[in-house]
């Protein structure tokens, strides 16, 4: 994803400094910075739901590890 953004703006930088850029090739440029702004977006969503997944999965994990606890301890007295 980085890579792409760092092409990117390398390859807008190169158009502007060697030598007048035309129009199509000004607008290929910005279509590309486009694709990876989209990119980045879906990433990251795909980030964030990962964490959502991941925080919900540690709720349960200490659900379940109270509920051990709990079982574990009335044992003991019996």
């Amino acid at each position: 994803m980085k890579t792409l953004t760092k092409i990117s703006t390398l390859a807008l930088i190169a158009g502007l400094t060697v030598g007048c850029a035309s129009t199509s090739d000004l607008q290929k440029v910005q279509n590309d910075a486009n694709e990876a702004k989209a990119m980045a977006s879906n990433a990251l969503n795909t980030a964030n739901n990962a964490m959502a997944t991941a925080s919900e999965a540690k709720s349960m994990s200490m659900a379940t590890d109270e509920k051990l606890n709990r079982m574990f301890k009335k044992s003991m007295y019996k």
